[in-house]
């Protein structure tokens, strides 16, 4: 049976971001201010300790819809405006090897089957819990809601089984049980679809129906503000230990424009200022290795020069620009350091071995 691809896209390890999350968001906070008893005497004074009112909610630190569906213990959210991303030089000259996978090819042409093409949607924005494994979803697009769409990709892609795609109601009130209840979908209007894994959902509905908290209430919410909402692509999350110089970073935040090539702000942010100084001597290091190979490709110095590293106390930020016409020239210089690494590995090993010494004296 063929695997659902709307099931392994709210997979995480599917959804191609990199980033494998672990829970740090601090428990709830409960009250600290001390009642005082009713002793004799204690007349009005008792009315006086009455409990104290609940100080008021914290406030948001921003205001996105990307963010209005998305449940307060979110540890890694995502936007992506599809209509920049497909319409960026990068993508078009690369759209063959992101649509040649045969799963990718398959559900495309079932989505175009279904008046769904790529031209139609307009952003998506991904949620992630770690502990749990679950995900949230919100597509947009132009029309992507109507029912005989939505019917189409039950018969397209699932071959009209029920027990992987089922819809019921009619509407707003509209949902789709996908694979069984593993993933539920709300449509939300002509225009939208939103997907959550089966654990999420009922904090989806509570969002939906305006209560919960929103992410930016929580740990996330410095990082959330402090991003360049314009970009077309950004990102931010609670990063684990993933290994080397990443295990003590605690979040990272980052903003991606491809309209002219390829510009990244990537902001990280440690567990100390030593440990940031650590990361920053590191990243430095690897990032002059990296100068060196794109100097000697003949890329021009101010491109090389745009990649910059800076830190202040626990925070590092990454900065790099390039146009279209010196990532085609980093292409290039990777395409024939892997030519000459295969036409090495394909001679001989006396060969390898004979290579650049001088021929030695009958």
């Amino acid at each position: 049976m063929p695997r659902s691809p709307l099931r392994s896209s709210l997979a995480p390890r599917a959804l191609g971001l990199g980033l494998a999350l672990a829970l740090t968001v601090a428990g709830a906070s409960g009250c600290t201010c001390e009642r005082s008893g009713a002793g004799a005497g204690a007349g009005a004074g008792a009315s006086a300790a009455a409990e104290a009112p609940a100080p008021p909610a914290a406030k948001p630190t921003v205001d996105l819809p990307a963010l209005a569906h998305v449940p307060g213990d979110a540890e890694l959210i995502a936007h992506v405006d599809l209509r920049r991303l497909l319409a960026s030089p990068l993508w078009r000259e690369n759209e063959s090897l992101m649509t040649g996978d045969a799963e990718a090819r398959r559900t495309l042409d079932a989505l175009a089957a279904c008046d769904l093409g790529l031209a139609r949607f307009t952003a998506i924005d991904i949620a992630v819990e770690s502990r749990t494994s679950q995900v949230i979803a919100s597509v947009l697009g132009e029309g992507i809601g109507a029912p005989e769409r939505l019917t189409c990709v039950g018969e397209r892609l699932f071959g009209g089984a029920a027990d992987r795609w089922q819809i019921a109601g009619e509407g707003d009130a509209a949902t789709i049980r996908l694979d069984g209840g593993a993933a539920i979908g709300h449509v939300r209007g002509p225009d939208q679809v939103i997907f959550a894994s089966a654990g999420w959902d009922g904090a989806l509905r509570e969002r939906l129906a305006g209560g919960g908290a929103s992410p930016a209430v929580g740990p996330l919410g410095e990082a959330l503000a402090g991003l360049d909402h314009g970009r077309a692509i950004w990102f931010a999350g609670q990063v684990p230990a993933l290994g080397g110089e990443a295990e003590n970073l605690t979040s990272l935040a980052g903003a991606i424009d491809l309209d002219a090539g390829l510009a990244l702000d990537l902001d990280m942010r440690a567990a100390s200022p030593a440990i940031a100084a650590g990361i920053r001597a590191e990243l430095d290091r690897r990032l002059g290795n990296i100068r060196q190979r794109l100097a000697k490709s003949g890329l021009p110095q101010a491109a090389i020069d745009r990649v910059t590293i800076a830190q202040e106390g626990p925070a590092l930020r990454v900065r790099a620009a390039l146009e279209i016409d010196e990532i085609r020239a980093i292409r290039r210089l990777l395409a024939e350091s892997r030519g000459a690494e295969a036409e090495a590995a394909g001679r001989a090993p006396s060969e390898r071995i004979d290579q650049g010494r001088p021929p030695t004296a009958p």
